[in-house]
C-alpha cells in the first residue's frame, strides 16, 4: 500500500516501473513478476502433511498479515485442513523478524507440549523457529518446512533441523522485470505482464539436482 503513491508518480511521470518479487495494489506498473505464494504455502503444508504422517498438530508463522506474502501462510492452512488427524494453530504473525519468532515459537512450544511442527513463511522466521526449538530441547524431533534458501538456512537444511524449503526464483524475477521494462521501451507487448513463478519444493531427496542447485542462494553466487 505504502508504494501506490510513488510507483504512480512515477509511472506519470513517463518512468515505467515493473514490481518484481512483491506487487502492489495498482494496475499501473508496465508488469508485476512475483511468485505463487499461495501455491508455495499449499506445497509447504502438503509436505508436512507427508513429514507427519498425515497427523498432529503444526504452527503456523506468518510475515504480515494483510500482505503479499500471508498467501504462504493461507495455502499452507488450506492444505493443512485437507488432513482429518492434523490440526493448524491460528497463523503469528512476525513481520519476519528472527527474535521476534523466537519468542512467538518458544510461547507456543510452552503452551503446546505436543506441537509437531512449524511453517516459517521467511527465512529469518526459521532461524528463530530453531533456536527456540534448541532450547526447548525439540529440535531433533520438530519438523521445520521454511521458505527461502537462504544463506542462513542452508546450514540448518544440511544437518536436518529443517526438513523441507519452498524455493523462489529470484533470478527469473529479475530478468522478466528487465525484459518487461524492455520490451515497454522499445513499444513491444509485454507476454506476461502479471507474471507468477511456480515455487519448487526442496527436499533432502532433490538438494542435488540442477535445478535446485540453481536456486540456492549460496555465497558463490553472490561473489558472481
Amino acid at each position: 500500500q505504502a508504494l501506490i503513491p510513488p510507483v504512480e508518480e512515477a509511472i506519470a511521470a513517463g518512468v515505467p516501473v515493473a514490481m518484481v518479487d512483491s506487487g502492489i495494489d495498482s494496475d499501473q506498473p508496465v508488469a508485476s513478476i512475483i511468485t505463487d505464494q499461495y501455491a508455495g504455502g499449499f506445497m509447504a503444508g502438503e509436505e508436512m502433511a507427508r513429514l507427519l504422517g498425515e497427523e498432529g498438530l503444526v504452527a503456523n508463522l506468518g510475515i504480515q498479515a494483510g500482505s503479499v506474502s500471508a498467501g504462504r501462510s493461507e495455502g499452507f492452512a488450506d492444505a493443512i485442513a485437507q488432513y482429518p488427524n492434523m490440526a493448524v494453530l491460528e497463523t503469528q504473525w512476525t513481520d519476519a523478524d528472527a527474535a521476534r519468532s523466537l519468542n512467538i515459537a518458544t510461547d507456543l512450544l510452552t503452551g503446546n507440549p505436543e506441537l509437531a511442527g512449524f511453517f516459517s513463511a521467511a527465512a529469518p522466521i526459521a532461524v528463530g523457529i530453531d533456536q527456540a526449538a534448541i532450547a526447548k530441547g525439540v529440535d531433533k524431533e520438530l519438523k521445520i518446512v521454511t521458505f527461502d534458501p537462504s544463506p542462513e538456512i542452508l546450514p540448518l537444511f544440511d544437518d536436518g533441523t529443517i526438513q523441507a524449503i519452498i524455493a523462489q526464483d529470484p533470478y527469473q524475477m529479475g530478468y522478466q522485470g528487465v525484459a518487461a521494462i524492455d520490451a515497454f521501451l522499445s513499444g513491444e507487448a509485454i507476454e506476461e505482464p502479471n507474471l507468477e513463478l511456480a515455487p519448487v519444493l526442496i527436499t533432502p531427496e532433490n538438494v542435488n539436482t540442477d535445478v535446485v542447485q540453481a536456486l540456492l542462494q549460496t555465497p558463490d553466487k553472490f561473489e558472481k
